[in-house]
């Protein structure tokens, strides 16, 4: 009798320790606490001038704090780090992902790179996106290439909007990349010129 009690105590514990070390199964549906998204957007040298924020060269970052880098301009590429534009509250992370997840690049099943992004060159006449996601351990990346003239696919053109307008991205003006040419008034040495004959 002592025996078989003290063999059920035994069982009892080994299935208590073993079923107290299973990790309960993640939840498919919640969000990720730890995410990030980089967009960066090459343009090759012969793509003329485009004034909207989301098809001008530029890098942004979203790390999981919400800290937000951005930088704009013809020489922005895939290794630069930008300087930090802002942070977001963890419901505009969490609101981000929501958006990427409607889009399908919540996925890392759909992804179609899988080699090095930084690698990544912009053709002379063609825009590229690098979208790249991170949620826990995982990361996987979409590159998407358009023509220069062109329009991107509809939903990396969203997602590279939501990203443009989370950093405060404006659109430029038509004329952005003219030189700037000051007018200092009339001459200010004209009175001690003689008068024109």
């Amino acid at each position: 009798m002592k025996a078989a009690l003290v063999l059920l105590t035994t069982l009892l514990i080994h299935g208590a320790l073993a079923c107290g070390c299973a990790a309960p199964a993640p939840d498919p549906l919640a969000t990720p606490t730890q995410l990030t998204f980089d967009v960066t957007i090459l343009k090759g040298d012969k793509v003329p001038f485009r004034s909207e924020a989301w098809l001008r060269p530029g890098k942004m970052i979203v790390f999981p704090d919400g800290t937000l880098l951005a930088d704009f301009g013809p020489t922005v590429n895939t290794r630069v780090r930008p300087g930090v534009a802002r942070v977001l509250y963890q419901r505009q992370v969490f609101e981000m992902w929501d958006v990427a997840k409607k889009l399908g690049f919540a996925n890392p099943e759909l992804a179609d790179f899988s080699a090095n992004p930084y690698l990544v060159e912009a053709q002379p006449n063609e825009i590229v996106y690098i979208m790249t996601f991170a949620a826990s351990d995982d990361r996987w990346t979409f590159v998407r290439r358009f023509e220069g003239t062109g329009e991107p696919d509809p939903a990396s053109e969203v997602w590279v909007k939501v990203m443009a307008q989370a950093a405060f991205a404006t659109d430029l003006a038509a004329d952005a990349d003219l030189p700037i040419r000051y007018d200092f008034g009339p001459d200010p040495y004209a009175w001690f010129k003689p008068p024109a004959k």
